[in-house]
């Protein structure tokens, strides 16, 4: 009998620079939807303006990770050695699988500006586009409405990619963060190589020009703002990044020293850092006119900002270290809509004595109040979670919301940064920002409860069974946002450690049918989020450092299995 079932193929186009945990996760459930996948690496994406690494490099990185029997790693864009048009990938593929269904990935950061894609007409023809919701960049009803009237077939991923960039990447490890997002053969490749570091030059002058520790701190987090802002504006991502990266490069800066080389005379004594600031990067570090003057205004604001100019003074503003009154809020005008979100800054920065007199500030103020004449600056909705992260991404445990049912969880956020940084400030951060971050699950269900239970005590029996050890499962219904129940095991090796979690995860797939939300990754530390549970597998060194169990048991929560 004739088989007449359509074939489908999608297509997962990126930079790839480097390939991640978070591509991975990607091509794995795209196996799941499709027949086929074909993971195809750009030589050079039209959208971005920095030079990527070696497309060969990439490639052979793609090859390692991704090539199984239903997913191909394609060359054909590398070997045209010009900038990759997708019409042009796509209208290759519709002659090569005649009668095939084709699927363009994209992210839903890629959404707003899909209709800006070379071609677009003629691409909407050959693609459906199947969008990956991702961490950030929430699918916006409206525009998807006004993108099916033009005909541009969407169909939205079942799961969620995770929150993991290419950018933050670089920027971690030009601020010599630990290694999460990146596979070890790739990782080990790269720091072989020198290869994925576009940024460690610009963090090692910020050491040069006496930036305390605290300071590089606050610049690595709006270096991940910024990249972050970049990405939802449509702007250079690359430029954003290093502007932020040097948007305080002058705080310690001698006054005197400057003085006489560049014009300070409009800057009060908090913000005269940014003039100099300027100064130093066009002239000692060779920067562009756009990034100076991003650092010339960044604490000021002025009438007239460029995208890139709004972007570092609302990253700066907005960084997740900020914890003023009104920080939420601004996160989320942020999302909504740019000036509405300069004009809220300005009007909050304006409080402040010191700046209330600078005519930069002034100008802006001005400007940014005629612009957004007339309209309301909207509410946070009641039910928004997008802002409330503001702990210190370098010193948090995994962070899960638990949104309902076990089978319909989907993580927003999980963040693991196995760091030794993060021992110094687990008992006044991490426990504080938890403890009283959630209200009581006082109206879950039995049901839901024992179900959950269940998953926890059979994480349990499947590690004790493939030879765990001192296994712990942390009852916490009730006490915190994290999760209904930690399992935490340890491993003989980094060998068992990956081992084991595949056991748990072909566990848990068969007998309830859940995938993780989310994977963090590590030779001797694994972190599995099922939403409501969380499973820890560490290698015993690792566990011993993190010791992690002190920060949630409260005497008689934890039950040691098989004792």
């Amino acid at each position: 009998m004739k088989n007449d079932k359509i074939k489908k193929i999608a297509i997962f186009g990126g930079s790839f620079d480097p390939p991640h945990y978070g591509h991975v996760d990607i091509v794995k459930n795209l196996e799941k939807t499709f027949d086929n996948v074909i993971v195809m690496p750009t030589y050079a994406s039209p959208f971005k303006c920095a030079e990527a690494t070696d497309a060969a490099v990439r490639f052979k990185l793609c090859k390692k990770l991704f090539s199984s029997e239903k997913t191909e790693v394609s060359r054909r864009e590398i070997s045209r050695k010009c900038v990759s048009y997708s019409v042009d990938t796509a209208a290759y593929f519709a002659k090569k699988e005649d009668g095939a269904q084709l699927y363009w990935v994209i992210g839903s950061e890629e959404l707003k500006r899909l209709c800006e894609w070379h071609k677009i007409d003629e691409l909407k023809t050959l693609v459906t586009f199947f969008v990956v919701p991702r961490p950030e960049f929430e699918i916006d009803a409206e525009l998807i409405k006004t993108l099916k009237k033009r005909k541009i077939k969407i169909k939205i991923a079942k799961f969620n990619g995770l929150d993991i960039s290419s950018t933050q990447i670089k920027i971690d490890n030009a601020f010599g963060m630990h290694n999460k997002f990146v596979p070890s053969e790739v990782y080990g490749y790269a720091r072989k190589n020198g290869l994925f570091d576009p940024y460690s030059h610009l963090v090692e002058k910020l050491k040069e020009h006496g930036l305390s520790e605290r300071r590089i701190m606050h610049t690595y987090r709006t270096a991940l703002r910024g990249a972050e802002l970049a990405k939802l504006y449509g702007a250079s991502v690359h430029d954003a990044v290093v502007a932020c990266i040097v948007h305080d490069i002058a705080k310690n800066a001698d006054v005197d020293k400057y003085k006489d080389k560049t014009d300070i005379s409009a800057f009060p004594p908090p913000t005269v850092h940014s003039p100099i600031g300027a100064y130093i990067v066009k002239n000692e570090l060779g920067l562009s006119d756009e990034i100076a003057h991003a650092v010339l205004t960044h604490s000021t604001a002025d009438s007239d900002m460029s995208v890139l100019d709004e972007i570092v003074y609302l990253a700066d503003k907005t960084e997740s270290g900020r914890n003023y009154a009104s920080f939420a809020h601004m996160r989320y005008l942020c999302g909504i809509d740019r000036h509405v979100a300069m004009y809220a800054a300005l009007l909050e920065i304006s409080k402040l004595r010191e700046t209330v007199d600078c005519a930069y500030t002034s100008r802006a103020l001005e400007y940014y109040g005629k612009l957004c004449s007339g309209r309301e600056i909207p509410k946070i909705p009641n039910d928004d979670r997008a802002s409330s992260n503001i702990a210190d991404r370098s010193a948090t445990l995994p962070v899960v919301r638990k949104k309902g049912e076990i089978s319909a969880a989907k993580s927003k956020a999980v963040r693991t940064v196995p760091d030794k940084s993060v021992r110094a400030v687990q008992d006044k951060s991490v426990s504080a920002h938890f403890t009283n971050a959630r209200k009581n699950n006082e109206d879950a269900s039995d049901k839901h409860i024992d179900e959950v239970k269940d998953i926890a005590f059979t994480v349990a029996k499947e590690l004790s069974d493939h030879k765990a050890r001192d296994i712990d499962v942390i009852d916490l219904v009730g006490k915190t946002i994290v999760a209904d129940y930690f399992v935490i095991a340890s491993a003989s090796s980094t060998t068992a450690v990956k081992a084991l979690y595949g056991y748990v995860e072909d566990k848990l797939t068969k007998k309830f049918g859940i995938d993780p939300n989310k994977r963090d990754l590590n030779s001797d530390w694994v972190a599995l989020d099922y939403g409501s549970v969380i499973v820890h597998i560490f290698t015993d060194k690792t566990r011993e450092f993190y010791n992690i169990e002190r920060l949630w048991s409260d005497g008689d929560n934890v039950t040691r299995y098989g004792e």
